[in-house]
């Protein structure tokens, strides 16, 4: 007589800001350090434009330097530019690693993440929290960000044997209510004292009525 596994219910998360902090005004401020003047941003820059189809695989740092050097009026190399990118990650964020460490006995702990490959290759290295995971959808891998549905679905259909995640957090509230509007339990992440309490509030439910 084969024993059917128990199913554990699955806790999504983003990355930035809730499981790693970032800052990218670090970015200007190394440079405006580097080259003894004040370096800002140009109006004419459209950041989101520019970096969005490096998030859903569409090009690599590579095919965007030209840009930034041009706008910044600089000529640094690939890997120098990587090196300040990485620079924005600021370590993990205070309680989250404890946090996940008390819950994974229970829950299967899964990232969902618009990113790219420099970042995530750097955060995973880097930050011992990504071993409590026990998997993770990232945009760059999958073509596809948020808050378009077609991911929330992929890390349902990837994780959660076809039933909704137990809970979703996220920084951004649009992503969080793209999450809803699917049917997922979900609030905006304020910190890991936060955190604990929504899912303590759910988990007394859940064991009433389990999925």
């Amino acid at each position: 007589m084969t024993t059917q596994k128990r199913y554990k219910p699955v806790i999504v998360l983003d990355v930035g800001k809730v499981l790693v902090d970032i800052n990218p005004t670090v970015v200007l401020k190394e440079l405006s350090k580097r080259y003894g003047k004040q370096i800002d941003l140009p109006s004419s820059l459209d950041l989101d434009k520019l970096f969005s189809p490096i998030y859903v695989g569409a090009c690599s740092w590579g095919d965007i330097l030209k840009e930034l050097n041009r706008a910044l009026g600089f000529s640094l190399q690939p890997g120098e530019w990587e090196g300040l990118w990485c620079q924005i990650l600021r370590g993990e964020v205070p309680g989250m690693r404890e946090a996940l460490a008390e819950l994974k006995g229970e829950f299967r702990l899964v990232a969902l993440s618009n990113t790219e490959e420099v970042h995530w290759a750097h955060a995973v290295r880097n930050y011992p929290i990504f071993k409590l995971l026990d998997g993770w959808i990232v945009s760059y891998r999958e073509g596809v960000a948020k808050p378009d549905p077609v991911i929330y679905q992929t890390l349902v259909d990837r994780y959660c044997n076809g039933r909704l995640p137990f809970f979703y957090i996220d920084d951004i509230l649009r992503n969080i209510e793209a999450a809803r509007h699917l049917g997922w339990d979900a609030e905006v992440f304020s910190d890991a004292a936060q955190f604990r309490e929504e899912v303590e509030k759910r988990r007394a439910s859940y064991l009433k009525n389990p999925m």
